[in-house]
């Protein structure tokens, strides 16, 4: 089982090594909306700050992790938001590691009484570390098991920079659908911690399951659905080779979220089923996402899922 687990671990941190990285694929946008499009900085009219937790393939015993963390208000005076985002996303025991720190702005304008339109920009300043020689290769291992010490030294590589995103939204309130375009500075692809440009985009519907009680036939069903809403998706993300097309449904009801998704990897001929259940509150979310992977029509087993926390903390901001 140990041999199996390096194994893993070296082919995938090879894989990287060898071509651009891809940015980490976070499941759960209320809690770090900064990351999806700018333009939702702000997008709510109280102070949100939110921290997220995801660990990639923890049944293969390695280390694939990402932490995230945003910070975003709404200025009424200016229909503007900004906001922060921090991200630090290790691989193999931190043997590459990512971390970026953004400064994000959006400005709203108003669409009739409830639609608004809106463009937000991010400027993003990056530290990477690119340090493969702690790593195990399957070169080094024997037929017994045992592993071989590296034969071979690897330049420690590190770099300082800074690259920029922009997007834009329109929300009314039963429809929602938006544009971001990340990592438009200088890219080095030569080296881990290049980033390729980034395009994201999608688009969700907000149905409300009942809009009257009337049509209720059981009265005690009442106040279970007239306050419930499904909201259907779709999305797609492009990344240097990379194709992501997903689509699910979230269903909201009382203080509660139940989520199914799916996504397809095209260069891969993969796809990743998602399981969402979040808590709703006036002061706090909770959200909680398992992924199950696939290729083709075969489950790829326990040590391709992935475990996914977000927490969302709000504060009043005086506007009613």
């Amino acid at each position: 089982m140990y041999r199996i687990k390096i194994y893993f671990c070296a082919i995938f941190l090879s894989n990287v090594f060898l071509t651009n990285a891809q940015d980490p694929y976070l499941s759960i946008k209320p809690t770090m909306p900064l990351f999806f499009n700018p333009a939702y900085a702000g997008d709510e009219y109280y102070t949100r700050a939110t921290l997220n937790y995801r660990n990639h393939y923890p049944a293969s015993g390695t280390s694939f992790a990402t932490y995230s963390a945003s910070f975003d208000t709404y200025i009424d005076r200016y229909n503007s938001g900004i906001g922060i985002a921090l991200m630090s996303d290790q691989l193999g025991s931190k043997s590459y590691s990512y971390t970026s720190a953004g400064l994000v702005y959006a400005y709203r304008i108003a669409v009739g009484q409830s639609n608004y339109i809106k463009a937000g920009l991010m400027t993003n300043l990056y530290y990477g570390i690119n340090n493969p020689n702690d790593l195990t290769f399957p070169d080094m291992i024997n037929p017994d098991g045992t592993v071989d010490p590296n034969q071979f030294t690897y330049e420690r590589q590190s770099t300082f920079g800074v690259d920029f995103g922009f997007g834009g939204l329109f929300s009314s309130d039963y429809f929602e659908t938006g544009a971001a375009i990340y990592h438009l500075g200088k890219e080095n692809k030569y080296v881990y911690w290049s980033r390729p440009l980034r395009i994201y985009a999608h688009a969700e519907w907000k149905i409300p399951v009942l809009s009257s009680a009337k049509y209720v036939p059981v009265k005690g069903l009442t106040r279970y659905l007239e306050n419930s809403t499904l909201k259907p998706n779709i999305f797609f993300i492009r990344q240097a080779d990379v194709t992501l097309l997903g689509a699910g449904v979230l269903y909201h009801f009382m203080n509660f979220n139940l989520g199914l998704y799916s996504r397809q990897n095209f260069r891969l001929n993969s796809f990743t089923t998602s399981f969402h259940v979040g808590y709703i509150s006036d002061i706090m979310d909770v959200h909680y996402i398992f992924d199950l992977g696939f290729t083709g029509k075969n489950f790829r087993g326990l040590s391709t899922s992935s475990h996914e926390i977000g927490l969302v903390f709000k504060f009043a901001t005086g506007k009613e």
